[in-house]
């Protein structure tokens, strides 16, 4: 999780500006064509400004912080149920205004599938499968 503090908000105590939660994440995903893909992208699970701060650059400097510490291309993530607010951002400060909706709530962007790195991919682990009985 990645948080932006004000040193001196709250009288000089400091307070919390923004929240910004990223984690991998074992997904399906349809493409433009409707194929599925079983990937583990880079996700976006929480992104919230406090309200008297939001449209300053505080949410912009957090997200791009996140974005050269996770070395990754904001049109690679995938983003659980972004809202209104969200989406306008993406399309504001990254020029990713077309969605591709899924059926988990997740909205990827397009562009997600094309010239992704291998390790940005990363399909999904294959599970170790025990058998019992006889072989």
């Amino acid at each position: 999780a990645y948080i932006l503090v004000d040193k001196f908000g709250n009288n000089g105590m400091g307070s919390v500006v923004g929240l910004l939660k990223v984690g991998r994440k074992k997904l399906f995903l349809l493409d433009d064509v409707g194929k599925h893909n079983e990937m583990v992208p880079q996700c976006v699970l929480d992104f919230y400004v406090v309200e008297s701060r939001q449209r300053s650059g505080c949410g912009k400097r957090l997200f791009e912080f996140m974005l050269r510490r996770e070395r990754i291309d904001p049109r690679y993530l995938a983003v659980d149920r972004p809202s209104p607010k969200l989406v306008s951002f993406f399309r504001k400060h990254y020029g990713l205004g077309t969605t591709i909706p899924q059926v988990n709530y997740f909205v990827i962007f397009s562009g997600f599938f094309k010239s992704q790195l291998k390790e940005e991919v990363r399909p999904a682990p294959k599970k170790t499968r025990i058998y019992m009985g006889k072989l």
